[in-house]
């Protein structure tokens, strides 16, 4: 009888676990996206320059790749609520170097650490709630956690925007702590009720080499493809940045052949299932922050649209609110069918809407753009959705935590390249524009290359000084230049994300095949 009323408490208390992670795991996602409408701002208060701004989006997402699967191990370890305190300790300290940032290295080093967090929090939430949810409703808290994941990320430039432009962009980070202390509180409720069994296993391996190396290829191909433009992509920096990144691949993959304990079960590949839902993770967030990123920066810009931080944030609800939606709706609908189709019908239907968008310009009004964007929304609400159960549907229940983290990594490797590859492209449409103003306007300059670059990627302060140098008629055509460029760059940008979907379509069309997989998980 006792058991029965301990069992009947914890049921009903579980809503404090299912609270707590939901609460944490949406400061981890709008996190992500927040900062995108304040970045024009951000540029100007710290004075930085193009690849500066890149880093402040690519830091995070960087830090979240490679230490996702590798908290998920520490939680083994550590235990997962101490693991989950930890995290939210980690995160709250990155939020409060932001707040108090007045350099970029301060603003990086709070990025940093925020995504350090992120990637504890992340890795615990769902275990927290799996093992503390009563089975016949973890589905349902399952659910609900994915939920918050899609609406931070989709709301996160709305909460960006207001903030930019009614109190002050650092007012983002003043929330996290906010919600965070909430989620901190709840836990410590947790801990003394008993609801998460202290799993601690100190004989769980770790595969340090194999974190090392991860470290390594990741953050010299991000590095690599970033600056790569700057550095110029045929120089000893860069190639050598690329080498080291394959280099450490063929290293990553000898290592996790032979180690005892696996970061990466480069067996799961095996299954052509798994296979779709890491490589489709990647190509969705590929294309996800790249439309954010890269949307905000032209609706804001004053030579485009010239929206304000809460207009840019307003204006994306139809694909955030979409995209929430049938986050939350879909798995349970089509949960006994195959994703066969809806997968691929939502990458396509992300591909015709940056085709769609391709056709956005400096005079493009609102009634334009809006149907495309839930287009887009309606794509990412079906792939966000599916494509991780595509990949754990079929894994035994002690293979679960670490294919999670796998498609995990996936996830937030995608929203760094995205970013990079969006720079890339943008880079080179205003490279050969600009430089071919620059050669009319003065020949007897001696590194015109270096002064384009720098009226590209610098700060607002360096192309000032740079433009100085100019007569007052020739830097106004210049400037000119640089605005004429922003439609083009917009439409370049769309369409490889375009490509990008199309890619995911016709790679999931082909891998997802056969009848539905018994869940063992």
């Amino acid at each position: 009888m006792a058991q029965t009323t301990v069992g009947a408490a914890r049921a009903s208390e579980s809503w404090l676990v299912v609270t707590a992670a939901c609460i944490s795991t949406f400061v981890v996602a709008y996190n992500s996206t927040a900062i995108l409408t304040a970045l024009p701002a951000i540029k100007s208060d710290l004075d930085m320059d193009a690849e500066a701004l890149q880093w402040v989006m690519n830091v995070y997402m960087l830090a979240s790749a490679v230490l996702v699967a590798v908290m998920g191990r520490f939680a083994d370890i550590f235990g997962k609520m101490r693991m989950y305190l930890i995290g939210l300790g980690i995160f709250s300290v990155g939020s409060i170097a932001i707040i108090f940032s007045d350099s970029t290295w301060v603003m990086l080093l709070g990025r940093t650490g925020q995504g350090v967090g992120a990637a504890a929090i992340f890795s615990t939430a769902v275990a927290l709630i799996t093992v503390a949810t009563p089975e016949e409703k973890r589905a349902q808290a399952l659910g609900l956690w994915a939920g918050m994941v899609a609406f931070g990320f989709g709301v996160g430039p709305l909460i960006g925007g207001i903030f930019t432009d009614t109190i002050d962009w650092r007012g983002i980070f003043v929330v996290d702590l906010l919600l965070l202390a909430i989620a901190a509180i709840l836990s410590l409720r947790i801990e003394k009720l008993g609801l998460v069994e202290r799993d601690v296993d100190p004989s769980t391996d770790i595969d340090y080499w194999g974190v090392a190396l991860l470290v390594v290829t990741l953050g010299s191909f991000v590095y690599g493809l970033t600056n790569g433009h700057q550095a110029g992509w045929t120089s000893v920096e860069t190639l050598g940045l690329f080498a080291i990144a394959v280099a450490g691949a063929i290293g990553l993959a000898f290592n996790e052949r032979r180690a005892v304990a696996p970061l990466i079960n480069f067996s799961f590949f095996r299954s052509p299932r798994y296979s779709a839902s890491a490589i489709g993770m990647f190509l969705t967030s590929f294309v996800l922050i790249g439309v954010l990123y890269y949307y905000n920066l032209f609706v804001q810009s004053p030579g485009a649209l010239n929206y304000t931080a809460v207009r840019a944030g307003l204006s994306l609800l139809p694909c955030s609110i979409t995209m929430f939606v049938l986050s939350v709706t879909v798995p349970k609908l089509l949960a006994p069918y195959s994703f066969h189709w809806p997968v691929a019908i939502g990458m396509i239907l992300m591909a015709m809407g940056f085709w769609l968008l391709h056709f956005t310009t400096n005079a493009s009004d609102y009634a334009s753009i809006w149907w495309k964007l839930l287009v887009i929304g309606l794509g990412l609400g079906l792939t966000f959705a599916l494509l991780p159960r595509v990949g754990l549907r079929g894994l035994p229940d002690k293979d679960a935590g670490q294919g999670s983290g796998v498609i995990n990594t996936s996830l937030y490797l995608g929203c760094c390249v995205g970013t990079a590859a969006g720079g890339i492209v943008t880079a080179r449409i205003r490279h050969s524009a600009v430089l071919s103003v620059i050669d009319k306007l003065h020949t007897g300059i001696s590194n015109p290359e270096e002064l384009e670059a720098l009226l590209a990627h610098g700060s607002e302060s360096e192309v000032k000084q740079a433009l100085a140098k100019f007569s007052s008629e020739d830097a106004e055509k210049i400037r000119e230049t640089v605005q004429s460029v922003l439609d083009d760059s917009f439409a370049g940008v769309m369409d490889l994300l375009a490509m990008a979907a199309l890619l995911g379509a016709i790679l999931c069309f082909i891998l997802i095949r056969g009848a539905v997989p018994k869940t063992q998980a």
